[in-house]
């Protein structure tokens, strides 16, 4: 089973899951999920993924099948950045095609900075090189409320969204099962220390450093996934060598509820690469 993940990998006293898929020859493509999510935002693509490359996926501490600290400071962008880039290194090897999906996609763009070596490819999923969330001072104030008043023993529970019907609409009752799950075993604590630091603006930049990503990139977005797509042209205009997808009728996962045209939009950053 994909959400299984049979393998483990022990850094700075976590034991973090993932798992390997596909043929054991070509460049690995890692998937990168974004905040509160883990491998199974990918379950129901990943075998189809495989057919043609090695897929490798690993949950971030605090998410998923991973361990959990319930200690704020255990959780920041960068502990994750320096999670995948060891993990990487020591366990799947480089260079490989990162994909990063949402907090995910900052992580890439981070590791890009930090370790080019480990690269061939980056596909920026539904992310932004600026501010996530949103830009009226007064939303922005009330979501880090939310965040910062997270309480021990309490359940994560993701707001609402105008994407939850199409969510809910192209996955399977066993599939959402299985993510209101991870979601209940969600670390209280990273959702508060990395709500806080995502949605209050408090990551360490990167915009002005885009153009020193000189691998081949990818931007890929949901038509309406709001600022975050507003970003997406300055984000593939910014690096050295970019290229941007834009799925029509999609918000923020567009794996979930557009599947076919997510697909094609991997597909066709391959064969920039090929």
């Amino acid at each position: 089973m994909i959400d299984d993940l049979a393998r483990g990998y022990a850094v700075d006293g976590f034991e973090l899951a993932w798992d390997r898929w596909g043929p054991d020859d070509g460049v690995p493509l890692v998937l990168c999920h974004g905040f509160s999510g883990s491998t199974h935002d990918f379950a129901l693509q990943i075998e189809a993924l495989a057919q043609e490359r090695p897929v490798v996926s690993i949950d971030h501490r605090g998410h998923g099948r991973s361990s959990k600290s319930g200690v704020d400071a255990d959780y920041t962008v960068e502990h994750v950045v320096g999670d995948v880039t060891a993990w990487i290194d020591a366990e799947v090897g480089g260079p490989v095609d990162l994909l990063g999906h949402s907090m995910g996609g900052r992580v890439a763009m981070r590791l890009a900075l930090r370790r080019p070596d480990l690269l061939r490819s980056l596909i920026l999923m539904d992310t932004t090189a600026w501010k996530f969330g949103v830009d009226d001072p007064e939303v922005a104030a009330l979501a880090t409320a939310f965040f910062e008043g997270l309480t021990p023993g309490t359940d994560f529970a993701v707001p609402p969204t105008d994407e939850d019907p199409l969510i809910e609409a192209t996955t399977t009752t066993a599939w959402q099962a299985t993510k209101a799950e991870h979601q209940a075993g969600f670390d209280i604590a990273a959702a508060r220390a990395l709500g806080t630091e995502l949605f209050a603006d408090r990551l360490p930049p990167v915009g002005d450093r885009l153009g020193e990503i000189t691998v081949p990139v990818t931007a890929i977005v949901g038509e309406l996934d709001g600022l975050i797509a507003d970003h997406a042209p300055r984000l593939a205009d910014g690096v050295a060598d970019g290229e941007l997808v834009t799925i029509d009728g999609a918000y923020h996962s567009p794996q979930l509820t557009h599947p076919d045209a997510w697909r094609d939009a991997l597909r066709r950053h391959f064969s920039r690469l090929d």
